[in-house]
């Protein structure tokens, strides 16, 4: 069945406790489940967020205008939407095989960047103040600014002092079409998913801003990200597979920046990697759950999905995600020992 939202009971305490859930069956009946000890929602991070406030938890202005009962003022819920803009360059070429294994690339700013990194990442931690207000403001002031400022600093710190990965470049081959997907690791921009009405089956149907490239600095690495990709298939063995671009799929050498914006923004699409959307962090930085999973202002309710992780990762999310869920399971079999 499909949940639609948590059952709360009495409580002695400021905490609220779940009694249970309502689902969907197959018929499209709305049913009810009891729990004994806890409620662990594992919806995923478009489809937690929904759920919580469909029971009451989030920022009370908004549940208040969908004419919900507010159970426990978080405003965090659904906020802090991070994925991955991806995008094609798609080329033909005269090799003709029925397909490979993709080989990925990963790349960090300073091997993108160049001489220009030093200058790159002042501008960038200099726009930090600005980037931060632009996204308090499209939450409506649901995460506080200075909150979000620490966030994208240690987010800057991670890029440009760690030096992580900030970049993939997918690269495979299917009879004589020739593609390298590429997209940005670790964007500045946050969006958000909420329930999008009180008809039940609504829960299916979230309202989801990706706000994606909401921050220019976004949109200029996945520029150099794909000149990058683009500069395989023009020198070495790639170049004797005499790759021709495939016009709307590919850009010519020698594209300008903005041909070369307009082509990304037509172009790219989520790379299905969300996360943060009830992140694990203080409850003043607009954090959902704590260093134990729970929800804040809850008993007994557990939030293990990609939902939790505050910041996006320099990869794909199935590894952690089994990590999160190892830590979990460590977490409840030792408190229900």
């Amino acid at each position: 069945g499909t949940a639609t939202k948590v059952l709360w009971g009495e409580s002695e305490s400021e905490r609220q406790v779940a009694v249970g859930v309502e689902y969907l069956d197959e018929q499209g009946q709305v049913q009810t489940a009891m729990t004994r000890k806890e409620v662990i929602l594992s919806a995923g991070a478009l489809r937690t967020p929904p759920i919580l406030e469909a029971s009451g938890v989030g920022d009370k202005d908004r549940l208040m205008g969908l004419g919900i009962e507010t159970r426990i003022d978080l405003p965090g819920v659904g906020e802090n939407l991070q994925d991955q803009p991806n995008v094609p360059l798609l080329y033909t070429g005269t090799l003709n095989v029925s397909g490979t294994s993709p080989y990925a690339t990963f790349v960090t700013a300073s091997q993108l960047f160049g001489d220009d990194f030093e200058d790159i990442a002042a501008a960038t931690l200099a726009s930090i103040p600005a980037w931060a207000e632009s996204i308090a403001s499209s939450s409506s002031n649901n995460l506080n600014s200075s909150a979000i400022r620490q966030i994208l600093t240690l987010q800057h710190t991670l890029i440009f002092k760690s030096n992580v990965t900030i970049a993939e470049i997918l690269t495979t081959a299917s009879g004589t079409t020739l593609l390298s997907a590429f997209w940005l690791l670790l964007p500045f921009s946050r969006g958000s998913v909420h329930l999008s009405s009180t008809n039940v089956n609504d829960i299916n149907a979230p309202s989801i801003n990706p706000n994606f490239f909401q921050v220019d600095f976004d949109l200029q690495t996945e520029m150099a990200i794909g000149r990058l990709a683009q500069v395989f298939w023009e020198q070495g063995p790639a170049k004797s597979l005499n790759p021709v671009p495939i016009p709307a799929r590919a850009l010519e050498s020698n594209a300008t920046d903005a041909e070369w914006t307009a082509f990304i923004q037509e172009s790219f699409g989520p790379n299905y990697h969300p996360i943060g959307t009830a992140s694990m962090m203080a409850r003043e930085l607009g954090g959902v759950v704590d260093s134990r999973l729970k929800v804040y202002g809850t008993e007994n309710v557990r939030v293990v999905d990609a939902s939790v992780i505050p910041l996006q990762v320099s990869g794909h999310l199935t590894a952690t995600l089994y990590a999160v869920a190892q830590r979990a399971a460590d977490i409840i079999l030792k408190e229900q020992a």
